[in-house]
């Protein structure tokens, strides 16, 4: 299992909220935030990191083009 740090920008608060899982695959963890990003209109943005690596991102742009 791999740890990653998950950063969800939520338009209800101020700072990003940070969530840290563990998970088998980066596929696997960028499913989990694409998920997330997606149920949630007051979530703006959300970015997967992999110690100093950012895996993956999904922002506002990316839910307006679909």
């Amino acid at each position: 299992m791999k740890t990653y740090r998950i950063l969800v920008h939520d338009r209800r608060c101020a700072a990003p909220i940070e969530l840290v899982a563990e998970m088998a695959r980066d596929e696997r963890a960028a499913e989990f935030a694409r998920e997330r990003w997606a149920a949630s209109a007051h979530v703006t943005a959300i970015e997967v990191w992999s110690g100093p690596r950012r895996l993956c991102s999904f922002a506002d742009a990316q839910r307006r083009a679909a």
